[in-house]
């Protein structure tokens, strides 16, 4: 991206040139103005590429600015008087338009900066930033009256079971045997993850693999009963996930619901 300053105490030519430098990509107006000795501050504090400047204007013409910013900045000359051509030539102007001129033309004198300052500049995509980690889930649960305590995760419970004034929890490999009650496990566990079907069942959400009848199937092949009570609850967990082609409605679990739409319907 080049970024340039537009001087010319004609405003309407100044108009015409800041025209031709906004429709060109690869051009950044930094300022555009009739003052040439507002151009003298601009270059000294700001981070400019090219000057397309005018030759006759007062108090200060357009090869002084040149002399003035010869080496640090590129010109391109432009003038109603084509004798002035040469002269601005010595100077090492890049080039020099002749008024009236085109945008063709206007745009073969860009040309001729470096190639590398013509690319237009491309927004930098920031990376995305990592996930953090998921934190692990899981509860300590009291597993003797010594005071001893069982780290159980989330991910890794099947189900949990009422056993008269305790229960039991199955996770894979392993079973699990708590003080506390099924009711003490429901308060404390997070029902977007397990859900109670049974008065003595506690199920984890994410094991669920069917329906078969009034079970539910866990990792393929566990059943677990479907209490009367959380007959309802459990159908309004999988209204929204149930999907049938033969007819509009059907009965699951003694609810009659509609049937889902498929994604590609």
């Amino acid at each position: 991206m080049i970024n340039c300053v537009a001087v010319d105490d004609e405003q309407a030519a100044l108009d015409i040139m800041i025209d031709y430098i906004k429709d060109t990509p690869f051009l950044n107006l930094v300022a555009a103005t009739t003052n040439p000795m507002e151009v003298v501050g601009i270059l000294q504090s700001q981070d400019v590429d090219l000057v397309f400047a005018d030759i006759q204007m007062p108090r200060m013409n357009g090869l002084n600015l040149v002399s003035l910013f010869e080496g640090k900045v590129k010109f391109i000359m432009t003038t109603g008087y084509q004798e002035y051509a040469l002269q601005s030539f010595e100077f090492g102007v890049l080039d020099y338009l002749v008024k009236p001129f085109g945008y063709q033309r206007f745009l073969k004198a860009v040309s001729k900066m470096p190639f590398e300052m013509t690319l237009v500049d491309s927004p930098v995509e920031e990376p995305e930033p990592e996930p953090m980690p998921k934190k692990e889930e899981y509860i300590f649960v009291k597993v003797d009256a010594k005071g001893k305590f069982h780290k159980v995760l989330y991910r890794d419970v099947i189900f949990m079971e009422a056993q008269k004034t305790y229960a039991s929890i199955t996770t894979h490999g392993d079973r699990i045997t708590t003080n506390l009650t099924l009711s003490d496990l429901e308060k404390r566990l997070p029902s977007d993850r397990f859900m109670r079907i049974h008065r003595s069942f506690i199920i984890s959400k994410d094991r669920i693999t069917g329906i078969e009848g009034d079970e539910v199937v866990l990792d393929k092949v566990l059943r677990i009963p479907i209490g009367d009570t959380y007959r309802e609850t459990f159908a309004n967990y999988i209204e929204g996930s149930v999907y049938f082609k033969e007819k509009d409605t059907a009965v699951v679990l003694g609810k009659r619901i509609s049937r889902s739409k498929r994604p590609d319907e």
